[in-house]
Formats: C-alpha cells, sequence, structure tokens
C-alpha cells in the first residue's frame, strides 16, 4: 500500500492511497469462503457451492466492500497518525476513476481524497477590555414582583363588577348566521383569559363590560396563535374525529368572570412564599426579592458578557476557510439542499463554523474537559426546568433524561453549551473588566439588540 499527501495550498490538501493487486486478494478470498460456507444453493450440499458459482453471485459487492474497508481505515489512521487537523470529513477527489470491481480481474487501484484543512491561527483581542453590565434594579421592579407572587398564592375569586386584563372568561356561544343566530346552529362554550384575546375591538369591548355582556366574534381568531386543530377541540368542543362543518361567526355570553385576589401580606403568605426565610414584614419581602432579582441580572449580565466577547473575538478573528471545499461537503450530506440553497445560508455556516474554531482553540488553550456525568446532569438541569412546577419522582426524572440523552442530536448540542460555560469561566480569569453601571430598561434594550444581530 502506498499513501501520498499532496498540498494544495494552506486550506485543501489531497491524500492518494493505493492499494496493490496482494494488499487485497488475500482478505477478498477468504471474504467469499466465508460466503460458500453459508451459501446453500439448490443441486449443491451447503459449502460445497462451486467457488466461481459463489464468485459470480457475490464477487463484485463482496469485492468493494474489502477494499473500500481498507481503503477507508488506512485513510483514518493516516489522518490520525499524521495528526491532520480537518474540517468536515474527507471527500472523494473530483476526477477520481470509477472501478468496476470485477472478481475477475483483479488490479491495483488507486484512490484520491481531498481534504479541508483547519486555518493556524492566533486568537486576537483577549487583551481589550470587556464590559460587564451592573444592572440598577428600581423599586417598581420589585413591587411588581412582589405583586406577581401575592397573586401567585392568591385565590380565585368571582367577579360580578368590570372586567379587567388579566381576568379568566366562561364564555357561551351560539352560531350565527347573517349577523344573526343561526336556527339549529352550533353551541359551545370555552374559557378564555382577557389577554390572550387577538381581536383587539372584542377585547376592547369586554374590557367595557362585565358578567351578561354580549358580543359577536371569530372563533377562529379570538385567540392568539391557535390553528384549526386547537379551535376544534378546545373551543368548539368537537371530538378528534368529528367533521362537523361550523361557521366562524359566534354570538358570546360572558357567563362568569373570575380574577386571582392577591394573598394579604400577612404570616401565611410570608411563610408560604419564602418558606423559612427570616421574612415577616413587607420590607423584608421586598429586601429578599431584590435579592434574587439582582441575582438574576448579575447571571444575565454575564450571560451578554460571554455574547458580546464572542461577537468581538469573531470581529477581530477573521479566519479564512476552504470554502469550495466545505460547499462540495455540505452539498454531499445534505442531498435534499439544492445548489442555490446551500449557497444562501452558507455565510450562516461559515460563521458558526468560525466561532468553532475559536471556541476549540480555547479549548485547547484551557484544557477544556467535558464528561459524560457533566452532560447528564446538564440533561437532568433541563428536564427539572422544563417540568418547573410538577411533581415528578427520582425514577420519572431519570426517564426523561435517559430519553434526551438517546437523542445524538441534543447530546452535541449540550456538550457545545458545556464545554462555552467553561471556556467563559476560565476567560474570566485574564480578562480585563469595564464595569458598566445600566438601567435595567437600557439593559433589555441591550439584550434585544444582541438577540436580533444573531437572528439575522
Amino acid at each position: 500500500m502506498k499513501i501520498e499527501r499532496i498540498e494544495k495550498d494552506n486550506l485543501n490538501s489531497s491524500v492518494s492511497i493505493t492499494l496493490s493487486k496482494e494488499d487485497y486478494e488475500p482478505t477478498f478470498l477468504d471474504e467469499l469462503k466465508k460466503y460458500r460456507n453459508k451459501a446453500s444453493m439448490k443441486g449443491f450440499r451447503k459449502g460445497k457451492t462451486p467457488m466461481n458459482f459463489i464468485k459470480k453471485m457475490y464477487g463484485q459487492s463482496v469485492l468493494a466492500e474489502v477494499v473500500m474497508d481498507k481503503i477507508n481505515k488506512s485513510l483514518s489512521e493516516y489522518i490520525a497518525e499524521e495528526k491532520l487537523d480537518i474540517l468536515g470529513q474527507p471527500l472523494p477527489g473530483e476526477e477520481q476513476e470509477r472501478y468496476e470491481f470485477d472478481p475477475n480481474a483483479l488490479k491495483d487501484m488507486t484512490f484520491v481524497f481531498d481534504l479541508g484543512v483547519a486555518p493556524e491561527f492566533e486568537i486576537q483581542g483577549l487583551e481589550d477590555p470587556v464590559n460587564l453590565y451592573d444592572v440598577e434594579i428600581p423599586d417598581e421592579t420589585v413591587r411588581e414582583e412582589l405583586d406577581i407572587a401575592r397573586k401567585r398564592l392568591g385565590k380565585q375569586v368571582d367577579i360580578e363588577d368590570n372586567i379587567e386584563e388579566n381576568d379568566l372568561l366562561t364564555i357561551k356561544a351560539v352560531e350565527l348566521e347573517d349577523g344573526s343566530i343561526k336556527e339549529g346552529g352550533w353551541e359551545t362554550d370555552f374559557t378564555v383569559l382577557v389577554n390572550l384575546i387577538n381581536d383587539e375591538d372584542v377585547k376592547s369591548a369586554l374590557l367595557k363590560g362585565k358578567k351578561g355582556s354580549e358580543f359577536d366574534f371569530d372563533i377562529n381568531t379570538i385567540e392568539k396563535d391557535k390553528d384549526e386543530a386547537y379551535v376544534r377541540k378546545y373551543l368548539l368542543n368537537l371530538d378528534d374525529d368529528e367533521e362537523k362543518e361550523i361557521g366562524n361567526m359566534f354570538r358570546g355570553t360572558v357567563d362568569k368572570v373570575q380574577r386571582v385576589e392577591a394573598a394579604e401580606l400577612n404570616a401565611d403568605f410570608f411563610k408560604g412564599y419564602f418558606g423559612n426565610e427570616d421574612v415577616d414584614n413587607e420590607e423584608d419581602a421586598k429586601g429578599k426579592i431584590k435579592e434574587e432579582i439582582v441575582k438574576y441580572y448579575k447571571q444575565q449580565a454575564k450571560l451578554v458578557m460571554n455574547r458580546e466577547l464572542m461577537e468581538y473575538l469573531m470581529e477581530n478573528n477573521k479566519i479564512d476557510t476552504p470554502d469550495n471545499f466545505l460547499m462540495r461537503w455540505l452539498a454531499t450530506n445534505n442531498e435534499k439542499l439544492s445548489k442555490e440553497e446551500i449557497e444562501k445560508d452558507f455565510d450562516s455556516f461559515k460563521k458558526n463554523l468560525q466561532w468553532t474554531l475559536i471556541k476549540n482553540k480555547l479549548s485547547a488553550k484551557y484544557e477544556i474537559q467535558v464528561d459524560p456525568e457533566e452532560i447528564r446532569n446538564e440533561m437532568r438541569n433541563k428536564v427539572l426546568s422544563y417540568m418547573q412546577g410538577y411533581p415528578m419522582d427520582e425514577n420519572t426524572l431519570n426517564d426523561m433524561t435517559n430519553r434526551l440523552l438517546s437523542n445524538q442530536e441534543q447530546v452535541n448540542r449540550v456538550y457545545e453549551e458545556v464545554q462555552a460555560a467553561k471556556i467563559f469561566d476560565k476567560l474570566e480569569d485574564d480578562l480585563n473588566f469595564n464595569e458598566v453601571k445600566i438601567t435595567l430598561e437600557d439593559f433589555k434594550e441591550v439584550v434585544k439588540e444582541l438577540n436580533e444581530s444573531q437572528n439575522n
């Protein structure tokens, strides 16, 4: 066997592997014997089928499998031994000779593979100061959070007077035809939160109404972002297999108005919301809530710093990549995508690749390791976050975690998240910080702009 590497430039190279007939013939013949021993053909005892029959039936496919197995194994070993840092996977050379794999005419074969080479670079910009926001929390935000806490532990009461934005309404509705109640029309009832009503005219009318008020509405659009299946099941109360045709216009009557009445600031509330914390009055409650808000926005400020640092590093580290090779690789691995679609999304792919290269460089610098237990713990935390507020025993939690771990795409994503978090933790020891005081409103605007830039 002969292996040769041809460097085309800093980002592209080829590997040529030549197999002589002697390199693969013994293995090929051994495989044919295995087929012969297992073959059961009419007119011959098992294992006694003439070899020319076996070669005629299976020779071409067995030969191709043997040769390509040796080629792929040799290529992988060569890349590992030479410590080649490549992007994507090797691709067959564009001018690769096509072989017929004739089992009756064994010959030397040469296979050429194109490689996309990862670029050499040194990370620039780590010595520059990084903004770390110190978010100022206004008293009004603390008051709003206290009100939310009181509502959370409040009780639901029936209301007879004016409807408010956060009320829950029970609506009895009857189908209309040409603006009048349809004879034999469909009747239904459902509940809806006022703040989820999509039709602003309907919402405005209801906010001026009370229990017993009537209004006309389109049942398909009364709630935000609800599809036909949801409307038929939860608003029209139809069975899944029921195909009844029903109009979209209805007249509704507010049958019940329910409102969460905020809990009073008393010992029961303080104990129920703060548990064993030393809180027994409104000022202490505000202080404890503010502590949690400050802790939350410190974490958010750290995430923003990481995002801004990522953007800054990408801006200051323009990395050359083997674009033609990468587009071929994407086309090979995404056969359903057209050339135009790949070209359209290539800039986004290249940006992600750029960050991956920077991240891998930092990971090597700080000797970052991510072990399976860390991935499992992060998956477990995600399950707990998804199911927040729902009781869950240990077996159920483990089952859901294991299901996530069985999805390789999910595992890869979590690996990337854990790796990035570790990198940023290490970077904090090396970075120079500019502490920047910022109002909560301005901080939210910074977050909004970052999200918009990431989506573009």
